[in-house]
């Protein structure tokens, strides 16, 4: 009967947690990696370093086998099968620690529900796959099966280097402490036997398949690929912005607390102070845990104090890095609350049990919404949405990681807009565009373009590359996709960039005029129409709605600058709409508002309407970029007083911003001459003669 019961609660960890994640399966591309690593597996290809070469190859398999469903459904149906996979062997190792089967099922189960194993467990990601190893790596410890147990830490360090750490404690836990060179010898060859599937993707590089990261060639660029040389560190992206600090560090070790508290219920990570203040932790085992959990977390927390936990709007997804922990982790919860049970309930289970479940499902339905991602379809559509907006031959630039490899996927997989090119810069120093597409590559660069972008600004090597590629370029229509980050880092081309839908659309001629129809038209008919930033359970998915705040802001402004205040109002109400925040938005209401109502009694009443007023509104249109209308306005003020020399000068600054560079000139001019001492002016006659 015993051994009927112990089937029962295996099979119970397997399918339990499986069920959950199959009902909550994404059924699409999520962020940030689903698509690429989709898109990996049906290719054979090379992912972001180090290139999860086991992963990849199971994906492969088993996406080609398995009879059912889309690629990314597949391979999203991996992810759950490899989490649902991690419960069963840690009940199996919560077992071997002498956990009662019932408390070793309940205690899984809540690692099972627990938000963060839940999010990666529903999309193509390779952490629960992570997760899976370490779990066997612990049971073969437990089993005292050495060399397995050795070899597996190998499988797993071959895809993150990090789980190499754990190779000196499982020494000591089968050798001690003493050196005996024969089995120092048996652990480091088995443990590099482990690293084969290295082996197998660097034969797999050579031949340069269709994904392929880096474009490695050879021993050298297999070993700059495997090190990360890229991204500049072998763990994470080195930057010059991106610092290590003790702060840093002390910011992540609070994070990571507060995350492991309030995902196992504050009680359980509590239960192992109070075993450690009891005296519980004294075997082999325990100590084996305590060393595990702390060694690995610790090294994570040290490596990722390059990041600032706190940044609200930080793009990283934190929680994913504690995972591997959370394994040794959930092992101890069990160990010290059989120990707990056995010394203050005499080793009844059924009250201990109850609040298990009880605390599982309290953990269940409060997890569910942010992790069903059974009905979301926002990144797809998102790509949709932008991808449809291109025109026919378009190149398409986006610095999106999810973009990229989701339209990528809708190309290679789907067959949909094999027309359009999409390249995709992930740092200074990737070049793979050069190899995807040399003819882009190919022609020289615009010169006196780069020279007026490059004009009284200081471009990293990142922008300086891309401007480069786009110089190359100008004879295709190209776009920029929109979003909160590119806002930021493509505003060096900002006189260059018009508002074309979730795109921009790059324009040499800055003097050109803009469809304003068609800039309205394109954000009309969207899949997210009235998305909402909280409507998404998801961190990078709540990012990406900006890309839509951002594309009805821009075009807002747009529509301000040609004097259409009705329609940039209600753009700018749709663009906070979608987070519900942003005090410049109001502002920027108010200011149209105000302008429509000070241009109306302008338009009206023309001198009438007094100096400051009219003032006012030229200020305002040379706020709203509405030069045109500015320099009507101003040329006004100098005819009412033609002595008042800030009025020449904002006249000349209207018309340097039209590009009627000669009719400037002579504004700043008679600025200065009736106010030597005017800095605006100066400066802005030495810009025009720069």
């Amino acid at each position: 009967m015993k051994k009927i019961s112990g089937w029962f609660f295996g099979v119970g960890a397997f399918l339990l947690p499986l069920a959950l994640y199959l009902k909550t399966l994404s059924p699409a591309y999520i962020p940030v990696d689903s698509a690429e690593f989709a898109l990996c597996m049906h290719t054979w290809g090379m992912c972001h370093p180090p290139g999860f070469p086991l992963y990849i190859l199971i994906g492969k398999i088993f996406t080609s086998i398995f009879p059912f469903g889309p690629v990314i459904f597949k391979a999203n149906l991996l992810s759950a099968l490899f989490g649902a996979g991690t419960v069963l062997i840690v009940y199996l190792n919560l077992v071997e620690l002498r956990v009662k089967k019932a408390l070793g099922l309940l205690i899984a189960l809540l690692l099972a529900v627990s938000s963060a194993f839940w999010e990666f467990s529903v999309s193509a990601d390779v952490f629960t796959f992570a997760t899976f190893l370490i779990a066997i790596t612990f049971f073969f410890t437990f089993k005292k099966r050495f060399l397995p147990a050795i070899f597996t830490l190998g499988l797993s360090a071959s895809h993150f280097y990090i789980s190499a750490v754990l190779v000196p404690i499982i020494y000591w836990y089968f050798i001690g402490l003493k050196f005996k060179l024969r089995e120092v010898l048996y652990s480091v060859g088995v443990f590099i036997l482990g690293f084969f599937p290295q082996g197998l993707m660097y034969l797999r590089m050579q031949q340069n398949p269709q994904i392929n990261w880096g474009h490695a060639q050879g021993v050298a660029g297999f070993i700059d690929y495997v090190r990360r040389k890229e991204f500049g560190n072998i763990f994470l992206i080195a930057n010059p912005v991106l610092k290590f600090s003790i702060i840093k560090f002390l910011k992540h070790t609070w994070v990571f607390l507060v995350h492991i508290f309030t995902n196992f219920g504050v009680i359980l990570p509590f239960l192992v102070i109070v075993s450690g203040i009891l005296g519980f932790f004294r075997d082999k085992k325990s100590i084996f845990l305590i060393l595990s959990f702390l060694v690995i977390i610790t090294t994570q927390l040290f490596l990722l104090s390059t990041i600032d936990p706190s940044e609200v709007d930080s793009p990283f997804q934190i929680s994913k890095f504690y995972l591997a922990a959370f394994v040794p982790a959930v092992l101890l919860f069990g160990l010290s609350f059989q120990n707990i049970v056995d010394k203050f309930f005499e080793n009844d289970v059924q009250l201990p049990a109850l609040f298990l479940g009880l605390l599982l499902i309290v953990y269940l339905f409060a997890n569910f919404k942010a992790n069903d991602l059974s009905k979301v379809y926002f990144s797809q559509d998102l790509v949709l949405d932008a991808l449809e907006q291109l025109p026919d031959n378009a190149l398409a630039i986006t610095v999106s990681h999810v973009f990229k490899f989701g339209s990528l996927y809708e190309q290679l997989v789907n067959n949909k807009f094999t027309d359009k090119t999409v390249l995709y810069f992930p740092n200074e120093k990737n070049r793979d565009n050069e190899s995807y597409f040399p003819d882009l590559f190919a022609p020289e660069a615009d010169e006196q373009f780069v020279s007026q972008v490059n004009k009284n600004q200081d471009l990293g090597r990142a922008e300086a590359y891309i401007l480069s590629v786009l110089a190359r370029n100008l004879d295709k229509e190209v776009y920029i996709l929109q979003g909160s980050f590119e806002e930021r880092f493509f505003g060096y081309l900002k006189p260059f960039i018009r508002p074309n839908g979730l795109w921009w659309r790059l324009e040499s001629d800055i003097s050109a005029q803009d469809d304003l129809v068609k800039a309205v038209n394109l954000l009309s008919e969207l899949r997210n129409e009235g998305v909402k930033f909280e409507d998404l359970g998801l961190k990078p998915q709540q990012q990406d709605t900006l890309s839509y705040a951002v594309a009805y802001h821009s075009t807002a402004i747009l529509l301000a600058s040609y004097g259409e205040y009705e329609q940039a109002i209600e753009f700018l109400n749709k663009s906070f709409g979608v987070r519900g925040k942003g005090e410049n938005i109001q502002n920027e209401i108010e200011l149209i508002r105000k302008t429509r109502e000070l241009s109306l009694k302008f338009d009206q009443s023309g001198f009438e309407a007094g100096f400051e007023k009219i003032e006012e509104l030229g200020n305002n249109l040379f706020i709203l970029m509405n030069y045109q209308k500015c320099a009507e306005v101003f040329q006004t003020l100098v005819e009412i007083r033609p002595q008042k020399a800030e009025s020449y000068n904002n006249l000349a600054s209207c018309l340097a911003f039209q590009g009627k560079e000669s009719e400037a000139r002579v504004g700043y001019k008679k600025a200065l001459e009736l106010n030597p001492d005017l800095e605006k002016a100066k400066k802005g006659l030495e810009a025009l003669d720069e």
